[in-house]
């Protein structure tokens, strides 16, 4: 048993041995002919570096552009959603009309956070017998206010970041 570990042993220490001359030795040399035989080494490694200098420019480039195209992506998303003086346009909720929207404005309520807020019954309170005739079962004014809701606030956010 100790005659094949000693053997085993004695073939690892051979090849590391070997690697270390081969990486040290002959490679040293390889890339030395290799320089000789291409004077214009020196150049292509300059054009080397050139080109990764220029590669992280272009990537910085095109980061700056995405963060822009996202802003944009975002003014357009929420465009339709804010009147010219920067109040909330609940008229682009499907179903509410100038009529409700005045009348949410009456209550109080100006913002699509303010009016994600409200329940059913709040909404009846506030508009009457029309809640239940235009709205009846469905709580798709409320759900379309909180993602409406979320999209100010996010291109808000991404305003503050900018």
């Amino acid at each position: 048993m100790n005659i094949l570990a000693a053997l085993v042993l004695g073939l690892l220490v051979g090849w590391l041995v070997e690697w270390i001359i081969d990486w040290f030795y002959w490679r040293a040399r390889i890339q030395a002919a290799i320089m000789q035989e291409n004077p214009d080494s020196e150049k292509l490694k300059k054009e080397n570096a050139r080109l990764e200098e220029e590669n992280a420019d272009l990537k910085e480039r095109i980061a700056k552009l995405e963060d822009e195209i996202n802003q944009i992506k975002t003014s357009a998303l929420i465009g339709h959603l804010l009147n010219k003086d920067g109040s909330h346009n609940f008229q682009s909720i499907k179903g509410i009309g100038p009529a409700f929207s005045k009348r949410l404005n009456e209550a109080g309520i100006v913002t699509f956070e303010q009016l994600a807020q409200l329940t059913p019954q709040d909404m009846e309170r506030i508009l009457g017998t029309l809640y239940k005739r235009f709205f009846s079962k469905n709580n798709k004014v409320l759900s379309q206010a909180k993602e409406y809701a979320k999209h100010i606030a996010a291109a808000s956010q991404g305003k503050r970041k900018a």
